[in-house]
């Protein structure tokens, strides 16, 4: 059985944090931010598969997060899904041209926010398996 994916959650509402831990747990390795600087620490650290991302946050916004995740040459490459209460079509372009994957909104459904981070899970390892060529099972 293969290592479970990774995935780092960086959000400033503990509920929040909570809420997506318990939801992905079972699948993925979970880890926490608090704010976007702590997050861009962990990244570099950990090195996570995937990012979910808050977009309102004191301090570093999950927009100006993803600006540094993006263009720094170590985590550019970890596909990012920003989180948000907001209905904004313009916030919702604004993170896809600064480099999300995908934008989740609040509040979650849990079968569809599963689903989502499932499908780009997927994506990220068949992407994974080209690039070394090897054949892989969907």
């Amino acid at each position: 059985m293969s290592e479970k994916q990774s995935i780092l959650i960086i959000d400033d509402t503990p509920i929040i944090l909570r809420t997506l831990s318990d939801m992905l747990k079972q699948d993925y390795n979970v880890s926490f931010a608090k704010s976007g600087e702590q997050g861009l620490e962990i990244a570099k650290t950990n090195m996570p598969d995937f990012i979910l991302l808050d977009v309102v946050m004191p301090g570093m916004s999950g927009f100006d997060t993803l600006r540094v995740l993006k263009s720094d040459g170590i985590t550019k490459h970890i596909p990012v899904a920003l989180i948000t209460g907001s209905d904004s079509e313009a916030d919702e372009e604004r993170g896809y041209e600064l480099g999300a994957v995908d934008y989740i909104k609040k509040p979650f459904v849990v079968n569809v926010v599963k689903h989502r981070v499932w499908f780009n899970m997927k994506f990220i390892s068949m992407k994974r398996a080209l690039e070394r060529n090897e054949i892989f099972d969907y």
